[in-house]
């Protein structure tokens, strides 16, 4: 696809953020109370006609994947699962008895974890909570994970079950078909089962369908991903997401099963994606972001290709609410000026609900830098460009003037053809959208000023 000098690539390969928030988690502060979690929800209230986004965190799996890097509780008692749902439900509660109920909401998104295995009956008692709860736009994004390995009829993760409620978007965990890899990371899942759910999911109506895979797992090569790819393109699904693997063993410890020996070097990883990218984009899927496609029909490739797309903790978005709320163990959100995160532990976050208190442990009020660096990051990110006059007549500021401390970076990426400067705009050039997030790293003002290394904060950039 392009003629990649390694060594440059090598200079490119640092710790950098994925930046589903700005400023990135790292440097949010620690609160022992939900007082910032209360101002923010307040100031929600203040605008009534706001629509809602929602997220609800099921952090319950059977057992760990080891490339895993999400907040995961492993569990096979139903009781334990039974009594999470009892406490999102008083924590629905909480949030309610300050915005109000019959908040209109135009997303809905259930991640883990495993949000599937929990029982049908449980589920749907969560479900029935946040519909009586809120005024739910079923017309617009109701979203949910499912692990293939739970889509069974009389299951939650039942395509035909998940569609009864509602729900018109799905997201398969698939990650790779190869059964070496698999085994190497510990997720035994078979073609059968990833292809059958996708077909009854297609085949009970769901609008948008999309495919996670992660590539530069062990044991995977171009040859074999290469593979994947082509099976997984014979079936067409509306996205997919191709995401790096991050090796953070000193944040998961589990990953330290994993062999560095294993992994594809730097070389392999790269060509994996690079050729992954063109077999995708040969088929007619719109490369978004930093690691999403879409087929042009797709609402993402639509908000794309007119820069209305969004980056939050649900990676890339469709800008269909501004506030996002959390619930559940460690979930995020950002309402207003402020990002949000509840407990991380199990036991915390559920003694904290159940003694009628909110479980915010983490919060970032933006300040006027943060905003306007959290818009030209997200901008480069979900747009490749930056328009210099919008800017200005956002922010009133002068877009040269203000980022003069990011011009060397600017102009060593410009060197290396990543991006091209103009007096006009910012572009991220064709070579430059497979970097965007080393890119973006030349206007987070957190990183620029940091003195201390920064290895053991983020992954990889490539």
């Amino acid at each position: 696809m392009f003629g990649i000098n390694f060594n440059f690539l090598r200079g490119l390969n640092g710790p950098a953020p994925r930046y589903t928030s700005y400023p990135t988690i790292p440097e949010w502060s620690d609160c022992a109370s939900p007082a910032p979690a209360l101002e923010a929800l307040y100031d929600l209230d203040n605008r009534k006609e706001s629509p809602l986004s929602l997220y609800f965190h099921i952090p319950f799996c059977r057992t760990m994947c080891l490339y895993c890097a999400c907040s995961v509780v492993l569990n096979r008692n139903p009781e334990v699962e039974s009594r999470y749902v009892d406490t999102l439900m008083k924590e629905i509660d909480l949030v309610c008895e300050i915005i109000g109920t019959n908040r209109r909401v135009t997303q809905l998104h259930f991640g883990g974890g495993t949000p599937t295995k929990i029982a049908p009956k449980l589920f749907e008692k969560l479900f029935d909570k946040i519909v009586n709860s809120f005024r739910i736009d079923f017309s617009k994004e109701l979203n949910i994970e499912i692990d293939p390995r739970t889509s069974l009829p009389g299951t939650t993760g039942d395509p035909k079950f998940l569609r009864s409620l509602g729900f018109n978007r799905v997201s398969l965990g698939i990650q790779d078909l190869d059964p070496k890899v698999q085994e190497a990371v510990r997720r035994r899942q078979t073609e059968h089962q990833s292809v059958s759910t996708y077909k009854e999911a297609r085949s009970v109506g769901f609008e948008s369908i999309n495919m996670d895979f992660i590539y530069g797992l062990p044991k995977q090569t171009p040859q074999s991903f290469s593979q994947t790819i082509e099976k997984i393109l014979q079936l067409c699904p509306d996205r997919i997401a191709l995401f790096s693997f991050a090796k953070v063993p000193w944040v998961k410890r589990h990953q330290k099963a994993i062999k560095d020996q294993h992994l594809p070097d730097m070389e392999k990883k790269f060509r994996i994606y690079s050729e992954s990218r063109k077999a995708l984009t040969n088929a007619g899927y719109l490369p978004i972001g930093m690691d999403h496609f879409a087929l042009p029909h797709d609402e993402m490739a639509k908000s794309f290709l007119d820069k209305t797309l969004i980056r939050n903790f649900q990676g890339y978005s469709l800008p269909l609410a501004n506030d996002l709320i959390g619930f559940g163990m460690t979930a995020t959100g950002f309402v207003g000026t402020t990002y949000l995160q509840n407990a991380k532990t199990l036991s915390e976050y559920e003694n904290t609900i159940n003694s009628q208190t909110l479980a915010t442990r983490k919060y970032k009020i933006l300040s006027k830098d943060d905003r306007i660096r959290k818009w030209v990051i997200h901008t480069i990110m979900c747009s490749f460009f930056v328009d210099k006059k919008i800017f200005s007549s956002l922010f009133g500021e002068d877009f040269d003037k203000y980022f003069a401390s990011s011009s060397p970076r600017i102009i060593g990426m410009e060197s290396a053809g990543l991006v091209h400067n103009s007096p006009e705009s910012l572009t991220v050039t064709p070579l430059g959208e497979m970097f965007v997030r080393v890119i973006a790293t030349a206007f987070d003002a957190y990183l620029l000023n940091k003195t201390d290394p920064i290895t053991n904060l983020f992954s990889s950039s490539i």
